[in-house]
């Protein structure tokens, strides 16, 4: 029987991997798209704009792919489950928070594949706000032609939309 000290420990662990993985995949990511436009852009803008947000979504993919993977490899090293598939599944299962019953992992446990559902939580929020941040760069314009004012709801005055004439401005 572990201790609760021995699984936040391998949690602790895990979750450190699984960021550094991330922080250096998502600047693999972002070396190899810079390389693409640098390198390999189509005469076509439209094929661009189909490539360049496919290859990260398909990178980011691969990316929750490996994560999902340093878990399994962690519950078969530490014999928590019998097999490769049952590893895996129970993984995926706990990262992508789908919580679908399936193996389990035995008591005194539990808790790291609990901690696993609460990364991978994270780090596919990190991935959904790397996504829109890029391709926000990537496919934005100067913003002159946005239906909405930057900074209209912004704290400092001096990002403030001016009052016109007549309007009451309330601070």
């Amino acid at each position: 029987m572990t201790t609760l000290a021995h699984e936040l420990l391998v949690s602790t662990g895990l979750v450190a991997t699984t960021v550094i993985t991330h922080l250096l995949g998502l600047d693999l990511l972002m070396s190899l798209v810079g390389l693409h436009l640098k390198r390999f852009t189509t005469a076509w803008l439209h094929l661009d704009r189909l490539l360049v947000p496919l290859g990260i979504v398909l990178g980011l993919f691969v990316l929750h792919g490996v994560e999902i993977w340093i878990y399994a490899f962690a519950y078969l090293f530490l014999g928590l489950l019998p097999t490769v598939e049952q590893a895996l599944y129970f993984s995926a299962n706990a990262y992508s928070t789908v919580g679908e019953a399936g193996p389990l992992l035995p008591e005194g446990w539990r808790v790291v594949g609990v901690l696993e559902a609460v990364n991978g939580m994270l780090l596919i929020g990190w991935s959904t706000a790397f996504l829109f941040k890029v391709l926000d760069h990537l496919l934005g314009s100067d913003g002159h032609d946005h239906p909405l004012p930057r900074g209209a709801i912004a704290r400092t005055r001096r990002n403030r939309i001016v009052p016109t004439r007549g309007e009451d401005s309330a601070d």
